[in-house]
């Protein structure tokens, strides 16, 4: 699962919207395979080095954001300085 603390100000090159995006994708299977990974290493012990470059992975990882108006995967962020 990606995190985000706050979702980012963003402008659509597709449909110039500006705002706020919207977050996609959870991840949340990507956390079960972490979990059953997690699970099996207590039996097979060498998969505690990949469980834990797994877990640094899956929290490191941005979050992916979209437009929320027309769903475009790659938006243009915006700064606060740099305003139009």
């Amino acid at each position: 699962m990606s995190f985000a603390l706050r979702t980012k100000q963003i402008r659509c090159p597709n449909c110039e919207y500006e705002g706020a995006a919207q977050l996609r994708g959870s991840g949340c299977g990507l956390w079960l395979v972490f979990l059953t990974v997690l699970i099996v290493s207590f039996f097979f012990w060498p998969l505690f080095i990949v469980t834990g470059l797994m877990f640094l992975w899956l929290v490191l990882k941005p979050a992916d954001q979209v437009c929320p108006k027309c769903k475009y995967a790659h938006p243009i962020p915006r700064n606060k300085k740099s305003r139009r």
